[in-house]
């Protein structure tokens, strides 16, 4: 972050709190990938398991209390907007029945009604990161990919109408975004930049005590979960790219996109709850014990190919 060392006890506190609201975000994720991916096989006791993990989530997020703390005005900006967006990311993953509109216009309005969240999020938190550190080009990508997604919803919807100019306009639209999120996520992997930040982030972490084993795990975690994305990305890409050749979308297409999204949306949740993880450990900071349920639901490329033969 552009406000870091100036005071290293309130970098500190910002990261504390910037991980553990994180956290609360993934953890929630986690629920809400294996609620949907196994609703219909879930019993009492596996849905009371999940209930009790829903509820350390909320533990976190309202544990903070952004006000009251003694950190920067750009800090607390920072952070009201992460909780703003994390709230509505809960709100939205709800299972309980209580909020969850389950029709797919409800839905839709919902996704769209996050993105708008998201992007206030995201021009918040882009104004206080160097362009290259390794949060903006995620932060980034993650815009670019999300306009990707709802160019497609659009597209889907258009295609009854036969508008060729508007489908063309809207299938440029969904390639330039995607390239866009590959060309950021590729920046991340390459930049010398990225290490430099990552190394100034775990010095706070750790108090400025630097391990070789802590540099190696922490930068690792950093990769892989930038690695995975970009493979998550190019799921929706072949799909995407063969929805638009044939304007129509093929039931193959869509099977192959719900399995492969399905396995990297479970690994992209369990690496980010540990790279979270991690971070608390090394700030000393305990969190309840967490079980991370999308790895119940990650599947081997042979269960794809026994189900298409049932």
């Amino acid at each position: 972050m552009i406000f870091y060392n100036q005071n290293p006890e309130q970098d500190r506190r910002f990261l504390e709190l910037q991980t553990k609201l994180n956290l609360s975000y993934w953890i929630s994720a986690d629920l809400d990938h294996y609620y949907q991916s196994s609703k219909e096989n879930i019993n009492t006791y596996q849905y009371k398991k999940l209930l009790e993990q829903r509820r350390i989530s909320l533990d976190i997020i309202n544990s903070i209390n952004i006000g009251s703390e003694n950190i920067g005005f750009n800090a607390k900006a920072c952070l009201f907007a992460l909780k703003k967006f994390v709230e509505g990311c809960i709100k939205f993953s709800d299972f309980t029945g209580t909020t969850k509109n389950t029709d797919s216009e409800s839905e839709e309005i919902n996704i769209l009604h996050m993105n708008s969240i998201e992007k206030e999020f995201h021009d918040v938190y882009l104004d206080h990161l160097h362009p290259n550190e390794m949060e903006s080009y995620m932060l980034r990508s993650f815009s670019s990919f999300g306009a990707g997604l709802e160019a497609i919803m659009q597209f889907m919807s258009e295609i009854e109408f036969n508008d060729d100019k508007k489908l063309v306009s809207l299938s440029d639209q969904i390639s330039n975004d995607f390239i866009l999120t590959r060309s950021f996520l590729d920046k991340a992997l390459k930049d010398p930049n990225t290490l430099e930040f990552l190394l100034d982030e775990l010095t706070i972490i750790t108090g400025g005590k630097l391990l070789q084993k802590d540099v190696e795990e922490f930068y690792d975690l950093n990769l892989n979960f930038t690695r995975l994305f970009r493979e998550y990305v190019m799921v929706y890409e072949r799909y995407c790219n063969n929805l638009l050749n044939n304007e129509q979308e093929d039931e193959n297409d869509s099977d192959l996109l719900e399995f492969e999204s399905n396995n990297y949306l479970g690994f992209i949740n369990v690496l980010a709850i540990k790279m979270h993880l991690f971070i608390l450990k090394k700030m000393n900071i305990s969190i309840p014990k967490l079980e991370i349920f999308s790895q119940r639901v990650i599947k081997s490329p042979i269960d794809y190919i026994q189900n298409r033969h049932l």
